[in-house]
């Protein structure tokens, strides 16, 4: 039996096997995946890929750098730069770490958004079987923010868990609507609980932010307005790992108090099975928009809003050698609306190579 790997909270630097260089109290580290797309046609949008065949869409670069300061102090920069920005670099982390305890973490500076199951190494895809995490489900627009979180973890018998909370704001370019505005994500705050028992885990979070744009992007209805409105995420994960034998169901809802985005819900289940160096992997992943009640659900329909889509992966993953994997996908997305009106259906192939150092 192959042993189980736990990608870790909180710092990359514990995914990867490289040694540290430049000093005993200096780490650094990194992660590179490159990869190929090519879709059966272009009715559906999957991925920004097309029937031209695509080379950078998967592209990603990281470089981290962890230096500890003293005994309780360590900092932290990662930055990343991705082909689908044309290979613009951004730090993507960016903070200090006051270690208060053994089990306790004070960090404040740049930090990923903890939404999700993959949060942490969302962009790292050495750390899952996917080229690429389910759109449907993994579909916010931004994946960094600034604040400050807090982390106790503990342990109980065989049960390992955690409780991170944190505040923050986030400043930049969203899509929203349809349109990309410069947003600013005000008293962004939430919880997230992770446990494990064994072979199980299971994580569940709650966010939410305020949402604020430009006056020149304001609804004259009322109820359609934008900014000023608040919108909160939940999210919840189940998981079992034996080492051979893997399955992951996550779950998350996104709610708006504007009717001018529509409430949403999505959810994935993947199971995989390794056999010594290869991993054959099967998912499927939903996601569905929801439209008001009366008659701002009649004008959410006149404005085109409305998506409702589903995906089937199947995929390969050969660890070819230390740090290294090579990766095969087929998908089929099934895009039943799209802004309100019917949609279409492709499949898309995928190949990719994904290294850390």
């Amino acid at each position: 039996m192959k042993k189980k790997i736990h990608w870790g909270y909180p710092l990359l630097a514990s995914l990867i096997a490289a040694p540290a260089m430049a000093g005993e109290d200096l780490q650094i580290n990194g992660f590179l995946s490159v990869g190929a797309t090519m879709a059966d046609s272009n009715d559906a949008t999957i991925a920004g890929a097309d029937n031209q065949g695509g080379f950078k869409n998967d592209n990603v670069l990281g470089l981290q750098i962890q230096k500890q300061v003293n005994d309780s102090t360590t900092v932290t920069g990662q930055l990343v730069s991705r082909g689908t920005d044309d290979y613009k670099t951004e730090a993507a982390w960016a903070f200090v770490t006051y270690a208060a305890t053994d089990d306790l973490d004070l960090r404040m500076g740049r930090l990923r958004i903890p939404f999700f199951y993959y949060s942490d190494f969302l962009e790292v895809g050495y750390a899952y079987n996917w080229v690429r995490p389910p759109e449907e489900v993994y579909r916010i627009g931004f994946s960094s923010f600034d604040g400050v979180d807090l982390t106790q973890r503990f342990s109980s018998g065989n049960f390992d868990g955690s409780v991170q909370v944190y505040y923050g704001r986030f400043q930049g370019d969203l899509t929203i609507g349809g349109n990309p505005l410069d947003t600013d994500l005000r008293n962004l705050t939430g919880i997230a609980l992770a446990g494990e028992v064994g072979n199980f885990g299971s994580r569940l979070s709650y966010h939410q932010a305020e949402l604020i744009i430009p006056a020149s992007a304001a609804d004259p209805v009322e109820d359609f307005r934008y900014s000023g409105q608040t919108s909160t995420f939940l999210e919840a994960a189940l998981t079992y790992d034996d080492g051979d034998n893997s399955v992951i169901a996550e779950w998350t809802q996104l709610d708006h108090d504007t009717s001018a985005l529509l409430d949403d819900s999505a959810w994935l289940v993947s199971a995989a099975r390794r056999i010594d160096e290869v991993v054959i992997h099967l998912t499927y992943s939903t996601q569905v928009d929801k439209y008001d009640s009366g008659i701002n659900g009649d004008m959410q329909k006149a404005r085109g809003l409305g998506t409702e889509e589903t995906s089937t992966t199947l995929g390969l993953r050969w660890d070819y050698d230390s740090s290294a994997a090579l990766k095969f996908e087929v998908q089929h997305n099934d895009e039943e609306m799209v802004e309100g009106a019917d949609g279409d259906s492709a499949i898309l192939y995928s190949v990719a190579v994904d290294v850390i150092f």
